[in-house]
């Protein structure tokens, strides 16, 4: 087989043609080369199998005087193989404490600096040579600052754990999220010629054609991945998993809306995981409204405003496109609510009668505004937006505790809503749990859309309400609209909103799309799903399909 030249971005996987040599000829490049990570991995590696030759014991002394990690394992191997005086040599070293490193990552995290977290995280890393650690950094580096950062350190895992298919999972699923087919090609070719992992590699090139829009072609891979026998349950399940979630778009592309539906049922089902009692949200929602709130002081933070609506209703794309305007800073779906809640259940249950019930709620607040001024990046942001869609549903507790604060609340067809939120794949909690099922996304939509309205009207002064098809199709007149709601100017940078996304840390589904720009086009597809949308379980959606003057059929 003729050897592919790799990418940059990839070409250090090369070294995955020598992983079937043993440890110490696979890792002997790694031990001086350039990368830190690769070099601390590599040792560690080597140390764990107890592959360290005698005449690399001056060098492993050195690294113990420096490093923790490398210290105690060095330790352990030389007691293993009754090297005492080593032993007693890297007993001897005093390197930094691996809690110093440890600090330095808390007092980041305190500080809320996403920079720092990531230094932190890194040096914790080359500290203590633990993967996890590494495998972990994947994630935060693409929430933090987006998939072309998070791609080098995914590249280092595969190679410092290239027998491991969850390290390869990790970096075919960072490619796939980033749609980069190319790269995606790549790598399936470089584990077909090395042998590794090929259930991996059919998985790679089933997502890359249904990226290049050959759904037939996508189900006849996964056909012969279906074949396959995976010995690892772990790996077997996630495989398992993103198989089922590629059935099912391929299907829905071939017009298989039946079979493309009792996939995405298959889907869920696979999704294992805490329990969650539904009825807990509404539970707490409805407890929220009740809550007796004094009448309070003015709030003079009116430089904030609430962007919500109801999840897949175009928030992250209007967001995105807010967060491009130099006087605009947003908030992506943080804790600033959690804040509040964790006060007020920690809080009200020990008041008496005679208590005055103004602090508390102004405490409140303050632990609110508290969660955004740690947050805040943007020095000159005139406005600040807290984009949560699912705090529709906490409407009548807004308004008691911030009734002067204004929203802007996003609007899609309900059925498209609806649909989206099922077909996707959430961070668990007792909200999201709702889109296990499609009765439970139709639950939770009308419950939203109800507290929602007993408060705010279709003419509410404090509320701008964008449609989604609008924004889509008539992009800038849309936002000059929201801009002017905000107080603000038009700026051209609004315009690259797709550009900038590109850089940011991907916290939700929605940014695999609105990296693609205002070429997603309106994105409706319920039609095609009439079965679901006529039937008795999705009747509480009609009256909201009407109310926002949406068509039916």
């Amino acid at each position: 087989m003729t050897r592919q030249s790799l990418p940059d971005s990839l070409a250090p996987l090369a070294i995955l043609r020598t992983a079937r040599s043993n440890a110490a000829e696979y890792y002997a490049p790694l031990l001086n080369g350039p990368s830190e990570v690769l070099r601390m991995g590599a040792w560690t590696a080597l140390l764990e199998r107890n592959e360290v030759g005698y005449d690399q014991y001056p060098a492993v002394l050195e690294l113990a005087s420096r490093n923790p990690g490398i210290r105690r394992r060095a330790f352990r191997h030389f007691l293993k193989w009754w090297d005492y005086d080593e032993a007693g040599q890297a007993l001897a070293a005093l390197p930094p404490a691996e809690d110093h490193f440890e600090t330095d990552l808390m007092q980041a995290e305190l500080a809320s600096d996403q920079g720092a977290v990531l230094e932190a995280q890194r040096a914790l890393y080359l500290a203590k040579g633990d993967f996890e650690l590494l495998s972990a950094l994947v994630g935060m580096t693409e929430r933090i600052l987006g998939w072309s950062a998070a791609l080098p350190v995914a590249v280092e895992c595969v190679i410092l754990a290239p027998h491991d298919a969850n390290t390869v999972l990790q970096l075919l699923t960072l490619l796939r999220n980033a749609r980069q087919t190319n790269l995606m090609e790549s790598l399936a070719v470089l584990l077909d010629e090395t042998t590794l992992h090929p259930a991996i590699a059919l998985l790679a090139r089933a997502s890359i054609r249904l990226l290049q829009g050959n759904p037939r072609g996508c189900l006849t891979a996964l056909g012969q991945l279906n074949a396959m026998r995976i010995s690892r349950p772990d790996v077997a399940h996630r495989i398992r998993a993103q198989a089922t979630e590629l059935s099912a778009e391929a299907l829905e592309r071939l017009g298989e809306y039946r079979q493309a539906y009792a996939a995405y049922v298959e889907l869920k089902k696979l999704d294992t995981g805490k329990a969650y009692d539904l009825g807990e949200f509404e539970r707490t929602i409805l407890g929220d409204a009740a809550l007796d709130v004094p009448p309070l002081p003015d709030d003079p933070r009116r430089e904030c405003f609430v962007m919500t609506g109801f999840p897949r209703s175009g928030t992250t794309l209007l967001e995105n496109a807010l967060a491009a305007h130099p006087l605009i800073e947003t908030f992506e779906e943080i804790p600033s609510w959690s804040s509040m809640q964790l006060y007020l259940d920690l809080t009200l249950p020990k008041v008496t009668p005679d208590t005055d019930m103004v602090p508390i709620y102004l405490r409140t607040r303050e632990r609110y505004y508290a969660e955004i001024d740690r947050l805040r990046r943007k020095s000159e942001a005139k406005v600040l937006i807290d984009k949560m869609p699912i705090r529709s549903a906490e409407a009548a507790f807004l308004a008691k505790l911030f009734p002067e604060r204004r929203f802007i609340f996003s609007i899609r067809h309900p059925f498209d809503v609806v649909l989206s939120c099922f077909k996707q794949s959430f961070v668990r909690n007792v909200a999201m749990e709702h889109f296990r099922t499609f009765e439970g996304a139709v639950k939770l939509y009308d419950f939203s859309m109800r507290q929602w309205f007993s408060v705010h009207s279709m003419t509410d002064a404090k509320v701008h309400y964008l449609r989604y098809d609008d924004l889509v199709t008539k992009f800038e007149d849309s936002m000059r609209g929201v801009l002017d709601f905000l107080g603000l100017g038009w700026d051209d940078k609004v315009l690259g909103f797709a550009t900038l996304a590109e850089t940011r840390g991907a916290r939700t589904p929605s940014y695999q799309k609105v990296r693609q720009g205002l070429g997603i086009g309106v994105q409706s597809s319920w039609r095609n799903y009439g079965f679901l949308f006529q039937s008795e379980t999705a009747r509480p959606l009609r009256k909201w399909v009407e109310h926002f003057g949406y068509e039916l059929q």
